[in-house]
């Protein structure tokens, strides 16, 4: 916990010491929920899945500590969604699962399949919202890249933790992070942490 929030601060000062150089290079620049703007991105995202926006706030720093751009790849993911057939895609073949080549079965919107392939089994921007989950709920954008847009990101992100608090309810938290809920988690626990220190900047 202790290395975590060493790097947060890290990542705060340099936010501060960096801002305008962020700004002028075009780089999305981080969520700071101090910053009216941001929060009120999150808690129209958050309030279309009747969502409490202070825990999508907490997802967001927990994730992604506020980077659009934050982008993490699984290799070892093994759930992939068939964007052709609207399905999931069949199960993996052990030689499979890692591989950096798609298999002949498939496919992608556009582009190259190795592409989608790969960027199925990532996670990308505010809410780490992963690519083969983003394509099941209904993400049509050609690239998965579209995914570090912070409005998209909030859109997909808020949908699946929606999505969850409707079939978990208490366990969503850490079922948005481990697919399954496990009330009590560490994820979890950290997250309501964040709850408690981003609610006043809400009010």
């Amino acid at each position: 916990m202790r290395d975590l929030e060493a790097k947060r601060e890290g990542d705060r000062k340099y936010r501060e010491s960096h801002r305008e150089e962020l700004r002028a290079s075009q780089m999305r620049v981080p969520f700071d929920f101090k910053d009216e703007g941001c929060r009120s991105r999150v808690s129209l995202a958050a309030r279309r899945y009747s969502l409490d926006p202070v825990l999508v706030a907490a997802i967001i720093t927990q994730e992604s500590n506020g980077w659009p751009d934050a982008f993490r790849p699984e290799p070892g993911w093994k759930y992939f969604w068939d964007v052709r057939s609207g399905k999931a895609f069949r199960k993996l073949y052990q030689s499979e699962i890692g591989a950096l080549h798609a298999p002949e079965d498939f496919h992608s919107l556009m582009g190259t399949a190795d592409q989608e392939w790969l960027l199925q089994r990532s996670s990308f921007g505010l809410m780490q919202i992963m690519g083969a989950v983003a394509r099941e709920l209904g993400f049509k954008a050609p690239y998965l890249s579209a995914l570090f847009d912070p409005i998209e990101n909030l859109q997909w992100g808020c949908m699946k933790l929606g999505q969850l608090t409707n079939m978990y309810a208490a366990g969503a938290v850490s079922a948005y992070n481990g697919g399954s809920p496990h009330v009590g988690s560490d994820y979890e626990v950290s997250v309501l942490k964040w709850v408690e220190r981003l609610r006043p900047l809400f009010v």
